[in-house]
């Protein structure tokens, strides 16, 4: 008989209990149990309501249970649990002494009475708290329940198997959490207007959604808010230590000290003196650090240590050397752990402590040539070494072969928001989970397992990265290395558990489209990073072609919102809808910002539409916002409101709204031919340029190209077109603009292959007002099917190469077995994917141990050329400043080559392009023969991640463009990309 729940148990329930006494009761609660425990169980309770309709009971009485119950513990605190293993119906010595571990088991006949019984028995109090939340998964009910108002399906009846039992796994990583930060103007307005400040019911809920993603570490929101007095006073500490949260604090707040508690306590008469400085005020900071451990303590903590200046700043002036600030730190270290010891534990590596290497005190952990870090200090012995990323999502240095015995182990600081530089960006979501995944995983395999922490600005808009990002730290095994391009089975399996019921499987197809859709786009460039000189309006088409695509999800996005019944709304629209749509919007409208500018500059008419279009995104940008403050009778009021147009600074001091170029008639009928995708234009004014060139056809798969003509003055201006050549022809051959209503057109040029008799050049002529345009039109005759597949061809002066279109992926095998190769990750990098070398933590010898990429290229001419590599703006793995890769051409030496510019560091100009840009670029001299060429990429350093190959001459490097040139012909390409 298997373990039943059902709305007809429960209506039964419900009913009989309007009587006195109660029976039938679905959850057994002992009095034993950790409070916090029971309060998790009636959540449980309450998700139980949601999915059938009616309210379980909860019974202290065995004799008032129903047939089916729940019986919940934790070992220890649990007299029933004891009982049952006495029984030899459970066996604890599973799950006994394991960290954050539960047992989901069904047995047979508990108690007299009860025939099926669910027991949820946990190692400890979270491991408790994480089996209860697990019968809510099973039901149908996300994690974001209670966050997001996600309404799960509703169900006639609930089994599970007779013979069900199920232990969890010990997570992977010990300390899992989020930062809520950078929480005004948006976060701050929220809890105020909704709970009334940074108190105990507002964390009542972030506590709720931390446990129910399986994580268990949270630094509160610190700008104005002071965590152990807001509560009102302890009760928030209370509530953590209550559920379990294990609290922190950022980087710079020591000792369970909050920054903004020495703002309200510092003073001329304070006890704790009047400056944040340790070396004229170092009894005061101290008695400072000792009351909040001796306030604080007691609660399940990990312990910040170490020192920074005042807000966020370095600790020692500009003046104090290296070896200065190492010594103040190590004083710092020394007193924060004898207090620690006096007031917390005796015994240090009992008491889980965290140093951040974070900015300066990086280099006050590694020391330089001539002296020594803190490394191996004593002071550090059991303190977890937080390391982080730059703020952008891209690691900085990671722990050595050697480094990774350190007792303490390894944490990572890692930001899907950020304020400070070069740009910060802290509206909606802008993270990409396949980036989430290179780079986790990579911290993962380098030993970092003890902390992960990511920064989430206001939590609302992040639900999605934040949830992976804490799948990935509980189950490492299911999501990490080994589940390479498994991001998209993520996003499909969390869309089907937000959104069961409210979508088709079609529609949810589109949701996963628009997902994935609108966060690559981000992942180019994020919405606060866009202005009208990122993208270039013309060349390649690139602008037209994201254009298309941000079109094609915004009604993907549009079309939803007509599917979805007016209760399913809100959570759509702030799960989904108003992060996508607000992204996309802001892209679209800077896109039309460049073409408006670029157009106007040439006198067309078009850019008076186009400026008409920005005005309809700047609107719709504000009504996005009002809707979202609105949705769900405003609950998420105040969380749209953080500044996000047209940066100038790092922060949005000095931002400025898209500048719209409006073009005044010229007095007689004129006409302007664009080459599509170049910059090539012309009037036709025989003194001007009145010659144009379309290499388009080069490329042997391309069958279709096209040119636009567009209006310069607002009076009728008729054009005729000539093209006498049977293989190729023109969508219109004539026609007239008016510069109003009808600014410009744009002729599509076909072209028939088995026409040609031997022709390599046509001819269109276009007359105009003032005079005539040819365009000559290139076309290659040559048969490479000779020729291997995947061999590139040089067509129209230089050759671009995806990097996952290599002809050869040479893996290297170690003698003991072990193999070492390059791997592609799907959808990442800014125009396909990216390949990368696996293991993560290799160094290799290029032309020894090393594996490699082989392509197989043709160039008309051998001479000089250059190889420009697009890479992922990836930091070095160490503090030597270097990220190498090995280049061969042919039979020639390996170039082995430091893709980073010379005396490299995060903060740098080059650092702050390649993270604004998400790519950096790095060009290497080589030399080709005429005809077939062979080159090879060697895998060298770790973080070495490649997405594309530019090869040209030297000298005549491809027209400008964000995204580079889009890939060119190589034999066996079927269609153009």
């Amino acid at each position: 008989m298997e373990f039943t729940i059902s709305q007809e148990i429960l209506k039964n329930v419900t009913a009989s209990n309007s009587s006195a006494s109660m029976s039938g009761a679905l959850f057994y609660r002992e009095e034993e149990a950790f409070s916090g425990v029971n309060k998790i169980a009636r959540k449980v309770m309450h998700d139980v309501e949601l999915v059938f309709g009616y309210a379980p009971q909860a019974a202290a009485d065995r004799s008032q249970l129903g047939k089916n119950a729940i019986l919940y513990g934790t070992v220890g605190h649990s007299p029933m649990l004891l009982e049952l293993e006495k029984k030899q119906l459970i066996d604890l010595s599973e799950i006994r002494g394991k960290r954050e571990v539960f047992l989901f088991q069904v047995i047979d006949r508990p108690f007299e009475g009860v025939e099926k019984a669910l027991v949820i028995a946990g190692s400890d109090k979270r491991g408790t708290i994480y089996g209860l939340f697990h019968l809510s998964e099973r039901l149908g009910v996300s994690p974001l329940v209670d966050w997001a108002n996600v309404k799960p399906q509703r169900k006639a009846s609930f089994n599970l198997a007779a013979d069900l039992k199920y232990i969890s796994k010990e997570p992977s990583v010990r300390f899992r959490g989020f930062f809520i930060n950078d929480e005004w103007p948006a976060f701050g307005n929220w809890t105020m207007k909704n709970f009334g400040g940074f108190n105990g019911e507002m964390y009542e809920h972030v506590f709720e959604l931390l446990l129910r993603l399986k994580g268990n570490y949270l630094w509160p929101a610190m700008w104005s808010a002071r965590f152990y007095n807001d509560g009102p006073g302890l009760a928030n500490a209370e509530l953590a230590d209550e559920y379990g949260v294990v609290m922190g604090a950022s980087h710079h707040e020591p000792c369970l000290r909050y920054g903004e508690e020495y703002k309200y306590l510092r003073g001329k008469d304070s006890i704790y003196g009047d400056a944040w400085n340790f070396i004229t005020n170092r009894e005061g900071i101290t008695k400072f650090w000792e009351d909040g451990l001796k306030r604080s303590g007691k609660y399940e903590s990990v312990i910040t240590v170490g020192m920074r200046g005042e807000a966020d700043t370095a600790i020692m002036g500009n003046e104090a050397t290296l070896a200065d600030n190492i010594q103040l730190l190590r004083e710092v270290l020394q007193t924060q752990n004898r207090l620690i010891q006096e007031q917390v534990h005796p015994n240090l590596s009992e008491v889980p402590r965290m140093l951040a290497l974070y900015k300066e005190v990086e280099p006050f952990f590694y020391g330089d040539q001539t002296t020594p870090g803190l490394i191996n200090s004593e002071e550090l012995a059991d303190v977890i070494l937080m390391l982080c990323d730059d703020n952008h999502g891209n690691l900085r240095t990671l722990p050595t072969e050697e480094m990774r015995s350190h007792r303490g182990g390894y944490g990572m600081y890692y930001h899907f928001d950020y304020h400070g530089g070069p740009i910060s960006y802290e509206w909606i979501n802008s993270s990409y989970l396949p980036k989430i995944w290179e780079q986790m995983t990579m911290a993962y395999d380098f030993g970092v397992r003890d902390l992960w922490i990511v920064n989430v600005g206001d939590i609302s808009t992040q639900e999605f990265p934040l949830s992976y990002f804490l799948e990935l730290a509980y189950d490492f095994e299911q999501w990490g290395t080994q589940a390479i391009n498994k991001t998209d089975l993520y996003t499909k399996q969390w869309i089907q558990r937000q959104f069961a019921g409210v979508f088709h499987e079609d529609e949810m197809e589109k949701v996963f489209e628009l997902l994935t859709g609108y966060t690559r786009i981000a992942h180019k460039r994020r919405p606060e990073h866009m202005n009208s000189n990122v993208y270039h309006p013309v060349n390649y088409k690139e602008t037209d072609h994201l254009l298309n695509q941000i079109d094609h999800l915004l009604n993907l996005a549009n079309e939803l919102v007509g599917t979805v019944d007016e209760a399913d709304l809100p959570v759509y629209y702030a799960l989904v809808y108003y992060p996508a749509v607000g992204n996309l919007n802001l892209q679209k409208m800077w896109l039309l910002t460049g073409k408006n500018h670029y157009k106007a500059k040439l006198g067309e008419m078009e850019a008076n539409k186009l400026a008409e279009q920005i005005r309809e995104c700047m609107n719709r940008d504000r009504e996005l916002v009002n809707q979202f403050h609105t949705i769900d009778h405003g609950r998420w009021y105040g969380m749209g409101l953080s500044e996000h147009i047209g940066f100038t600074q790092w922060n949005e001091d000095e931002a400025q709204n898209p500048i719209l170029m409006h073009v005044l008639p010229a007095n007689k009928p004129r006409l302007l031919v664009t080459v599509d995708g170049t910059t090539q234009r012309s009037e036709g004014s025989s003194w001007h340029i009145n010659q144009l060139v379309m290499n388009d056809f080069l490329q042997p798969d391309v069958e279709e190209a096209s040119f636009t003509i567009s209006s310069i003055s607002d009076l009728p201006a008729e054009y005729k077109i000539t093209c006498n050549h049977p293989w190729l022809t023109c969508s219109s051959m004539g026609g007239s603009l008016n510069g109003k209503e009808k600014t410009m057109e744009v002729i599509h040029v076909k072209m028939d292959r088995s026409a040609i008799k031997g022709e390599t050049e046509g001819h269109i002529v276009i007359e105009m007002p003032i005079g005539t345009c040819t365009i000559m039109v290139n076309v290659s005759n040559h048969d490479f099917s000779e020729l291997p597949n995947m061999t590139f061809i040089e067509t129209n002066g230089y050759i671009s190469i995806e990097a996952e279109h290599y002809a050869l992926n040479k893996e290297a095998v170690k003698e003991n077995g072990e193999a070492s190769r390059f791997e592609v990750i799907h959808g990442y990098g800014k125009t396909l994917s990216a390949v990368k070398a696996f293991p993560t933590t290799e160094y290799f010898t290029a032309g020894e141990d090393a594996p490699y990429l082989e392509y197989h290229f043709r160039v008309q001419e051998g001479g000089a050329y250059e190889v420009e590599l697009y890479m992922q703006p990836s930091n070095p793995v160490t503090n030597e400043g270097t990220l190498l890769c090995g280049i061969q051409v042919n039979e020639e030496e390996i170039n082995v080559v430091n893709t980073l510019p010379e005396g490299y560091r995060v903060d740098d100009g080059n650092w702050a392009a390649g993270v604004l840009d998400h790519i950096r670029r790095h060009s290497t001299g080589i030399r080709c023969r005429e005809g077939l060429n062979t080159l090879r990429i060697f895998a060298v350093s770790p973080g070495f991640v490649l997405e594309k190959l530019v090869i040209y001459p030297v000298g005549k490097k491809p027209a400008d463009s964000y995204l580079g040139p889009a890939e060119t012909y190589y034999v066996g390409r079927e269609g153009k990309l």
